[in-house]
């Protein structure tokens, strides 16, 4: 723990890392008292850091209890919808935008990217899925709109640890990325926001059939 910030922060952020990670398992009920012994703290700070969590919507409360998130396909459905409308407009923003840098670094995430799915490396194919739309994002410059993707974000990858164990769907994404990004370079906000809206509609079909065909 670091002294300089404060308890319950540190806390809300380590749980949150676990959460998120796959630590706990969805429908995994967590305990304000156990989680104090563990990290050897009071229950004040972890009852808040708890309730941050909630807040969020990784956690939710069942009568007493509370229990890790564990979405039905209408939750998925309800968190890609606003992924796919956010998402879109911030391509469409980012088109105008975006600094060369940026868009070279996309190049080279997208290179990465081939390199890790024809290794296998499935783990390092979903990370830097994650770095390439947060680069789109913060390009848009709507701070309002990187700070609502945000907890979406969080989700989304919950989502894909948690509930798909980092199962992501064919190698079709990869162009998906690469039309993106034309886009992007043609300074064309309005086919840049059509590619990602469709890039998104492909992922969330992608997972509605994983979620239906899991064991």
């Amino acid at each position: 723990m670091v002294k300089t910030e404060p308890l319950h922060a540190q806390l809300y952020q380590l749980i949150k890392k676990r959460l998120i990670d796959g630590f706990y398992q969805p429908g995994e009920r967590l305990v304000e008292v156990r989680l104090a012994e563990e990290f050897s703290v009071s229950r004040a700070p972890v009852r808040e850091a708890l309730r941050m969590l909630m807040q969020d919507g990784l956690l939710l409360q069942k009568g007493n209890a509370l229990h890790v998130f564990d979405p039905t396909l209408q939750d998925m459905i309800d968190i890609y919808q606003c992924r796919q409308r956010l998402e879109a407009l911030g391509a469409n923003l980012a088109a105008a935008n975006m600094k060369e840098e940026k868009l070279n670094h996309l190049k080279e995430i997208m290179i990465e990217t081939k390199v890790a799915w024809e290794t296998g490396d499935m783990v390092k194919v979903v990370s830097l899925n994650i770095s390439f739309h947060e680069i789109v994002l913060e390009s848009s410059g709507n701070q309002q709109l990187i700070s609502l993707t945000s907890m979406i974000r969080d989700k989304v990858t919950y989502l894909r640890n948690c509930s798909f164990k980092g199962n992501v769907r064919n190698k079709s994404f990869l162009e998906e990325h690469e039309q993106i990004v034309k886009a992007l370079g043609e300074r064309d906000g309005e086919k840049a926001e059509r590619e990602m809206h469709n890039h998104i509609e492909n992922d969330l079909q992608a997972l509605i059939s994983l979620y239906k065909n899991r064991g």
